[in-house]
């Protein structure tokens, strides 16, 4: 009698557990149904790998079953967004199989995947999704009419942009770059953002470098041409991809201790690096940004790379954009490692939009600053 219980027993959970997977249906992220924003790489097979800040994942689809297939490391976490809102935020150390809860409404959904933190801390392998066995699951189509790439450093990486005090240390929980001002920008032009930007780096000298010129660790201009910011192996294809707006915001590394590179030396390798943006993208505008953590001498010296690309080059499609020191409230617009907070990160953002308005005769919505109050 025990024995046949067993039998039936093991029956029942044998079948429990058929009708448990027969309840969801597996997309492989290789599908064309998912659309990527920024540099991801399809050579793997099965998977879909990516490590700048700001690459996104983005598919529509029905029911309230959702569940990310993703290997995100021990640093790395992401933003999910439902129907154009911040869901969840998320963390995959491992392989691994994560739910989102509390979808409601079974007809069609948004979902954008978007990776919240830096290369530097770590690869992303997305797998796919898992939805309900009836489900179903189409391309988001892009609704952006532009496009700006920004190059920079831990300012355009938004770091330390939730972190609470400006003595915090930082931590990869509090990097966010959706709430850069890069995102922040492209977010008011309706346009399509691409992050190419890494922490404490620099056009000649790394943050922290004893040397006047780095040679230990490749600047961002040594690294711009890669599909990863970490992994040299694989080149970028920018053909793929072509902004109608760039921003570089460099400088604030080089001049960051008393060691410091050459003025000439800076200038130089600066404008060979427009020189680089323009072989790939042509004539597109290039705004030259600095501040608001480093003034001078990064505030002259980037100025006069615009002066000369301008004036010597006649390159007249580069602008110079300052963003003085003075602009952040150093009690109120500091975050982590007296990085500008969100708040601070919009007074950036605020102070840079008229001008790229005003060259690329583009409108904007300012009504993400409404809350923003000196």
């Amino acid at each position: 009698m025990k024995l046949k219980n067993l039998v039936c027993l093991l029956l029942v959970v044998f079948i429990s557990q058929q009708y448990l997977v027969s309840q969801v249906c597996f997309i492989n992220s290789t599908d064309n149904v998912f659309t990527f924003s920024g540099r991801v790489d399809h050579t793997e097979e099965g998977a879909v790998r990516f490590d700048w800040p700001g690459v996104s994942v983005n598919f529509q689809f029905t029911g309230e079953t959702l569940e990310l297939c993703i290997d995100g490391g021990a640093r790395n976490y992401y933003n999910v967004f439902i129907d154009g809102d911040l869901h969840k935020v998320i963390h995959a150390p491992a392989d691994t199989i994560i739910p989102v809860e509390g979808i409601k409404g079974n007809g069609w959904h948004s979902c954008r995947i978007q990776k919240r933190t830096e290369g530097e801390m770590g690869m992303t392998v997305f797998k796919g999704v898992r939805l309900a066995a009836d489900a179903q699951i189409r391309a988001l189509n892009d609704s952006h009419r532009r496009k700006i790439e920004f190059i920079g450093n831990s300012i355009s990486c938004g770091y330390g942009t939730e972190g609470k005090a400006p003595e915090e240390d930082f931590l990869p929980e509090t990097e966010n770059v959706d709430k850069s001002y890069a995102f922040i920008s492209a977010r008011a032009f309706n346009a399509e953002c691409y992050v190419t930007a890494h922490s404490g780096l620099g056009v000649v000298r790394n943050y922290g470098d004893k040397e006047p010129v780095s040679t230990q660790l490749a600047t961002l201009p040594q690294r711009y041409h890669q599909v990863f910011d970490m992994d040299t192996s694989l080149v970028w294809d920018f053909s793929q991809w072509q902004p109608d707006v760039v921003v570089i915001n460099l400088g604030t590394n080089d001049y960051s201790t008393d060691v410091s590179p050459p003025k000439e030396v800076f200038i130089n390798r600066y404008l060979e690096f427009i020189r680089q943006i323009r072989s790939y993208y042509g004539d597109v505008p290039v705004f030259c940004v600095n501040g608001p953590m480093r003034d001078e001498p990064a505030y002259s010296n980037v100025k006069e790379v615009v002066e000369r690309a301008r004036n010597q080059y006649q390159d007249k499609n580069t602008y110079f954009i300052g963003i003085p020191n003075y602009l952040l409230n150093t009690t109120s617009d500091l975050g982590s490692d007296y990085h500008p907070s969100y708040r601070g990160q919009l007074k950036m953002a605020r102070h840079i939009l008229p001008v790229i308005a005003n060259v690329m005769n583009w409108e904007y919505d300012d009504s993400e600053f409404e809350t923003l109050m000196y």
